[in-house]
């Protein structure tokens, strides 16, 4: 009984599962279809607002294009009325270019037939040209073959000897014509280049620089003379140490004389004197290292102020720096009393303005001619002639090989090869030979006139001698008797060949011999 009451109770839950299985499965498939509907209902309204919206865009978009439109179209008339205008303009212009070319046509026609003409006359003239011309080299050859038959020789042979003949012929001629232009320039070419010269120095406006060299230094009173003169004399031996130069004390006139062979030395011993001349405290060696540190940076400053200076002047920019420097001392160096950086300025304007006389490259003329004397700055420390040590300096900081070469050649060291080279040499000749550039101390002069003198009596047959043109000048007074005329040239050439060889001079000396023959006669007693 219970078993039956449990499975009756079994089934009957299996019935009531199912069952709710069933009705849980129908509801759902009712949900499924209620929310199937929702769905369409929903996309049904999504596209019907969709395609209102849509509607309202093209309606939108309608009225935009309407009011683009009406904003457009007066100028897109306009635009089409200016077409249609181009268009009947181009095609007036097509028809009246048709008309011309046409009447070109009918203009040209005339000429074409004209040149047609011509042309046929042309070839015929050319063919007639020919003809002659093989006519003429038959003729020629006949000629040719007559005159071989005559003269009994071959046409080669007669050919050869008239070539030859032609050819001396043509050679003499040639001959006469450059000597006749050799003539010609010879008697030119000195007026001219004195011309050249002339118009040079007049365009040269520089006035000459009459600064002297380096003097003595004065003390002004005796307390500086003690102040800086101690008793072992340790403040001179420190100044010589220090600036390489000999200080000579003159007791008697109460002046400084600086010794020494570099300029720049000479003048850095200068400054520093006159610094501690200066000084109203007693001079110690401390002292005098600070006043000769302070000196020596202001001259090399001053240095360079001036190589970057002359530099400036004559508009050369690209010069090296150790060029300009050593231009820069030249300050301070002196020849026969010439200050030589201003001596090298004049040469760089001089030969600037005699290259414009010839139509040379005138940087380049000013380049050579300020360069020339750079060796000078350095020509007391190095062996050699100063135009060599300038030209290796120069070369050496990457200078054009024609400056190198006109400094090495401008005192003939290398024989000068170039146009550049020459103006050098002249530049340089009128800068030494400006007034008063190359004084002489009285006893420079009188030394080199005993010198001039001593070599012209050395020789034998030299009756007496005079110095003339303040020593440019050798005027020999030979003997007549025992001397001829190749033996007095001799004698000129000989005194000139030891003038050069044993005598220092600016420029150049002329030697003149002169034979004298001497007439005698004693008048009588006068008789009353």
């Amino acid at each position: 009984m219970n078993s039956e009451i449990l499975i009756t109770l079994i089934i009957s839950l299996i019935c009531g599962g199912a069952a709710a299985l069933l009705i849980d499965k129908y509801l759902y498939i009712l949900e499924k279809k209620r929310a199937q509907s929702e769905a369409k209902d929903i996309l049904d309204k999504a596209q019907d607002a969709a395609e209102l919206l849509e509607m309202d865009q093209k309606e939108y978009l309608l009225e935009i294009e309407e009011d683009l439109w009406g904003k457009a179209e007066p100028e897109h008339l306009k635009l089409e009325e200016k077409i249609e205008e181009l268009e009947e303009l181009i095609q007036e212009k097509k028809s009246n270019l048709d008309e011309n070319i046409k009447e070109v046509k009918k203009k040209a026609e005339p000429k074409f037939q004209n040149f047609k003409s011509k042309e046929d006359l042309f070839q015929k003239l050319s063919s007639r040209v020919e003809s002659l011309k093989k006519n003429s080299i038959d003729f020629k050859n006949k000629i040719i073959d007559s005159l071989s038959e005559k003269l009994k020789s071959s046409k080669e042979e007669f050919k050869k000897e008239l070539i030859q003949n032609l050819t001396q012929e043509a050679e003499i001629s040639a001959n006469k014509r450059a000597t006749y232009f050799l003539n010609e320039v010879t008697l030119s070419s000195e007026s001219l280049a004195k011309r050249i010269l002339a118009t040079a120095i007049d365009r040269f406006a520089r006035p000459y620089c009459s600064e002297k060299g380096l003097g003595l230094i004065e003390f002004s009173d005796d307390y500086q003379r003690k102040n800086l003169i101690d008793k072992d004399n340790k403040n001179l031996n420190l100044i010589q140490e220090l600036t390489g130069c000999d200080l000579i004390i003159d007791n008697e006139t109460n002046y400084i004389n600086i010794a020494g062979f570099d300029p720049v030395r000479r003048e850095l011993t200068r400054r520093t004197l006159e610094k501690l001349l200066k000084e109203k405290k007693s001079i110690y060696p401390d002292l005098i290292k600070r006043r000769y540190e302070d000196a020596k940076r202001e001259l090399f400053k001053q240095i360079k102020n001036d190589g970057d200076m002359l530099a400036k002047e004559l508009g050369l920019f690209n010069l090296h720096p150790e060029i300009r420097q050593m231009m820069g001392s030249l300050r301070y160096r002196y020849s026969f009393t010439q200050n030589q950086y201003f001596h090298c300025g004049e040469v760089g304007w001089l030969c600037g303005l005699l290259a414009s006389e010839l139509n040379l490259p005138i940087k380049q003329a000013r380049r050579a001619g300020m360069l020339h004397d750079i060796g000078k700055s350095m020509d007391h420390a190095m062996d050699g002639g100063h135009a060599v040590i300038g030209a290796d300096f120069i070369k050496a900081r990457n200078e054009s090989p024609d400056v190198v070469h006109a400094v090495r050649a401008h005192h003939f060291d290398e024989a000068p090869s170039t146009d550049l080279a020459y103006l050098v040499i002249a530049a340089d000749a009128i800068s030494g030979a400006r007034p008063g550039a190359r004084r002489n101390t009285i006893e420079s002069y009188n030394q080199k006139v005993s010198e001039l003198e001593a070599i012209a009596k050395s020789f034998n047959g030299v009756d007496d001698c005079y110095v003339l043109s303040g020593g440019r000048e050798v005027r020999i007074i030979a003997n007549g008797k025992t001397l001829n005329d190749s033996k007095a040239l001799e004698l000129s050439r000989s005194v000139a060949q030891r003038i050069e060889a044993e005598v220092a001079y600016p420029g150049q000396i002329k030697v003149v011999v002169v034979r004298a023959t001497h007439s005698q006669e004693t008048t009588k007693t006068a008789q009353h």
